[in-house]
């Protein structure tokens, strides 16, 4: 969700999936997305950007992004299917270090994965400064007594939103 319209409330929810919000305090666009493991593979946040800086005049270095709280690396557990997609969606990605990005769990057959880490970089080759991305640090898991996790939860799990307006 993208709008450049003051006092409108743009609002999503996640259960252990990456909220980013996006604010460009000199064009006054806001941006709020939903990035779960395969919007980071389809690289939704800088799709964002892109459309920020398209449809609204947005500059690169201006935009400011904030990370929610979401599963992080310790608990972003996937099979091998799921590994192979990001190795091969991010192998010749600038500043992507594939063995800092994907640690395998030798004994379970079973990787975790630093979504974060990816969209920061993604983020950064986008054009955004390293200083306007700013990371809440929470896992959803680790702090599920506070944040909602469906990882951790499971059946009747809760729903965290996150909301963004702008105003004049």
């Amino acid at each position: 969700l993208i709008t450049n319209k003051q006092n409108i409330v743009l609002s999503a929810t996640n259960a252990d999936c990456i909220l980013l919000l996006f604010f460009d305090p000199v064009k006054k666009v806001i941006a709020n997305v939903h990035s779960g493991w395969r919007g980071t593979l389809k690289r939704i946040s800088v799709k964002a950007v892109e459309k920020m800086v398209k449809e609204f005049g947005c500059r690169e270095q201006d935009i400011i992004c904030c990370m929610c709280p979401s599963i992080r690396k310790c608990h972003f557990e996937v099979d091998k299917d799921v590994k192979d997609m990001f190795e091969q969606e991010y192998k010749n990605t600038q500043g992507i270090n594939l063995e800092e990005i994907i640690e395998e769990k030798i004994k379970d057959k079973k990787w975790n994965i630093d979504t974060i880490l990816i969209n920061r970089i993604i983020l950064k080759n986008a054009g955004l400064k390293e200083e306007n991305i700013v990371d809440s640090g929470l896992c959803s898991v680790c702090h599920s007594d506070e944040i909602h996790s469906y990882r951790a939860e499971k059946e009747g799990y809760g729903l965290n939103t996150a909301l963004i307006c702008g105003r004049g």
